[in-house]
């Protein structure tokens, strides 16, 4: 399992380091738009159950629409979407305080998590690409190792130090210990990537509290995922990724940290 797990991640690692870093904005675009239309095939099996072909002509649409509409994107549209995807994240990371389990939710409050889950990927689609196209490869690379690092250091940090459960009624196995682990870790290479590039332009207050608000905001992103996991019975969003499960596993926390970042590096680039 674990050697499984090691082969899928360094190719996923070598597919996504090496698009984001060499390819043209078009084709990250590509690379992402097949990425959410598997992400959105998932969100439709967690919550609506459907037919497997029901949920691939659903993913199908969602990505056919999100190609479509990132002709008529624009960096104005891109930070109001990315506003509003930090307001439904803290309103999501709100209600955990009222989430009680519950089987078989009505239909309407399923339709409602499903639109919700849509909503928050097709804001996380659109900032990625901006990223891309605005500032270049090495930003969203630095974004995504935030994420990736938040999840080693709160892997470690958890089993070794954790006791405080951070959300018992979601997902038992995370602890504060760990969510501490995760910031620390990036607060090293918040500091360690400000000083090697200067920060793009970005002073160092505002560089450190982008990347920490970045790093907190992706926990609530796998809180959630957990949520609808645990709504449909299962332990994994898919079986596309041996070894890691779906699609959503993977990116779970990128939906939540992405909407954070960009417009928080909006804001301090213009500043």
């Amino acid at each position: 399992m674990l050697k499984q797990r090691i082969v899928t991640a360094l190719i996923l690692a070598t597919i996504v380091i090496g698009g984001i870093l060499f390819a043209e904005t078009r084709w990250v675009s590509l690379l992402f738009t097949l990425v959410l239309f598997a992400a959105a095939r998932e969100f439709v099996l967690l919550t609506l159950k459907p037919a497997a072909w029901a949920a691939i002509v659903a993913g199908i649409l969602f990505a056919a629409l999100y190609w479509w509409s990132l002709e008529f994107s624009t960096a104005g549209l891109v930070y109001a979407q990315s506003l509003a995807g930090i307001a439904l994240w803290m309103l999501i990371a709100i209600g955990f305080r009222f989430y009680r389990h519950q089987e078989n939710r009505p239909l309407l409050a399923r339709v409602v998590m499903l639109g919700l889950g849509l909503d928050l990927l097709w804001i996380c689609g659109h900032g990625v690409v901006y990223l891309h196209q605005a500032h270049g490869g090495e930003v969203l690379l630095y974004m995504l190792t935030l994420v990736w690092l938040a999840d080693i250091g709160a892997y470690f940090s958890g089993r070794k130090f954790g006791k405080r459960k951070l959300a018992p009624s979601i997902s038992p196995g995370k602890t504060w210990e760990g969510v501490y682990g995760g910031v620390l870790v990036n607060l090293i290479w918040i500091l360690l990537v400000f000083w090697l590039i200067d920060g793009w332009g970005i002073g160092l207050l505002p560089f450190v509290l982008i990347g920490v608000a970045t790093v907190a905001i992706s926990v609530v992103g796998d809180l959630f995922e957990s949520v609808l996991k645990r709504e449909a019975g299962v332990k994994d969003s898919g079986q596309l990724l041996p070894g890691h499960g779906g699609v959503l596993d993977r990116i779970d926390s990128v939906i939540a940290a992405t909407p954070v970042f960009v417009s928080g590096f909006m804001i301090a680039g213009s500043a």
